[in-house]
């Protein structure tokens, strides 16, 4: 997806959010504030097209992604005053965005993108600090279990459509179905252009997401330090209809904030080499963290 990514115009043109995921993604707000985001941080903001949005909304945005590309274009469409973009690392948003952020999100599935599961706790653990007490963290992702299938096929397709500066342009994503030993939902992405400047006629890309199972989650938010999960969402549909956080619940939005720790039970700990004590990482997550072929192709 790097080619495409690289291109903001291309990336704003097919996914803008509609008017009634930003109506979801507000409700769900207000339900889990009680009132409207303050400050909002979008660790994987791409060309800010969510940020824009809570713009719109009152709230101060920060974001941060890898690509200078996109920063580029988001620092373009976000105004001068209350909204700060960066170049950095989802794993660790860049300590100058700050803290103290009543809302966090990252809808489009970004954590997937990470090499392992390892990452994943990193993310998840720095964006648990980067949080208020009562804040939120909305977040898209994939819950498949070992004997899931997904049937090979279109998943999105649209086009053409104008682009921003020139040209128009067509996509279409296909999934590949769930590959066996990575247990990754592999994509392939092909987008046709015409006229669109310094732009390809065709960007052919293909790369691997990374999914959970319901177990690997939990282990996930706990070895992160702790999420409560406010709210299952599920993500194929932009009216965001609740949807049960099971085992199997395909791709979803969930609403989650910081849960303390829980205290240590007997026997959670390890003595390390050097006398101190440590806490055991969960079981699942420790096979992940081994498995060779779980990082992203």
């Amino acid at each position: 997806m790097t080619a495409f990514y690289r291109r903001s115009a291309l990336y704003a043109a097919f996914f803008s959010p509609s008017q009634e995921i930003r109506d979801s993604i507000n409700r769900l707000v207000r339900r889990n504030l009680g009132r409207r985001a303050r400050r909002v941080l979008d660790p994987a903001c791409g060309p800010g097209l969510w940020l824009a949005h809570f713009v719109k909304e009152g709230a101060e945005v920060y974001g941060c992604d890898l690509e200078e590309s996109a920063i580029t274009g988001a620092a373009a469409r976000l105004p001068t005053r209350g909204a700060r973009v960066v170049i950095g690392d989802m794993r660790r948003p860049p300590d100058e965005l700050g803290t103290d952020f009543d809302c966090a999100i990252n809808l489009d599935n970004s954590v997937g993108h990470l090499a392992d599961y390892v990452d994943v706790v990193t993310h998840f653990a720095s964006i648990r600090q980067r949080l208020t007490k009562r804040g939120i963290y909305m977040i898209g992702l994939a819950i498949r279990e070992a004997d899931d299938v997904i049937p090979s096929g279109v998943v999105f397709e649209r086009g053409p459509v104008d682009i921003e500066g020139g040209g128009f342009a067509a996509l279409r994503t296909e999934s590949l179905g769930i590959q066996k030993t990575t247990r990754c939902e592999r994509i392939r992405q092909i987008t046709i252009t015409a006229n669109v400047p310094d732009t390809p006629p065709v960007i052919a890309e293909q790369y691997d997401l990374l999914t959970f199972t319901f177990a690997m989650l939990k282990d996930i938010l706990l070895a992160s330090g702790g999420f409560e999960v406010l709210g299952c969402h599920d993500a194929t549909d932009e009216s965001l209809p609740p949807k049960a956080f099971r085992k199997g619940a395909g791709d979803v939005v969930l609403v989650l904030r910081a849960r303390d720790p829980a205290p240590a039970r007997a026997g959670a700990t390890r003595r390390s080499t050097n006398g101190s004590t440590a806490k055991k990482r969960p079981k699942t997550l420790r096979k992940a963290a081994l498995k060779k072929g779980l990082n992203r192709a």
